[in-house]
């Protein structure tokens, strides 16, 4: 995967107030995620840590439509990367663990900030 900034997307995201009505769930993407083991709810609860990351837009693979990834830790605890946004609202495409570098990348951010 390859990343590029996009701090259109940044500004919008750092905007972006975590409720129910912010994301963009249907029949194409309601409990998708559970083939990965994470529920929705787990999901929607990345955003509303402090210490979640946009990482940039995804540009390869290429895409139809926008994809950025988001780096966070959800209620759970666990390290999720999420696909993702449509229009104003965050569209969950694909939720899993994160990888080993993204992991890396993730902490190492974090870790500047404080």
């Amino acid at each position: 995967m390859k990343l590029e900034p996009d701090f259109a997307a940044l500004a919008w995201l750092e905007k972006l107030i975590p409720e129910t009505e912010t994301f963009d769930w249907d029949d194409g993407n309601i409990d998708k995620n559970r083939k990965h083991g994470i529920p929705d709810e787990e999901i929607e609860s990345l955003l509303n840590q402090d210490e979640y990351i946009f990482a940039g837009e995804i540009i390869k693979p290429a895409h139809p439509e926008w994809r950025g990834l988001i780096l966070g830790q959800s209620d759970e605890g666990r390290f999720l990367a999420l696909f993702t946004k449509r229009g104003e609202k965050l569209r969950p495409i694909s939720c899993r663990l994160m990888r080993k570098e993204e992991r890396r990348f993730y902490e190492k951010t974090v870790q500047k900030k404080d």
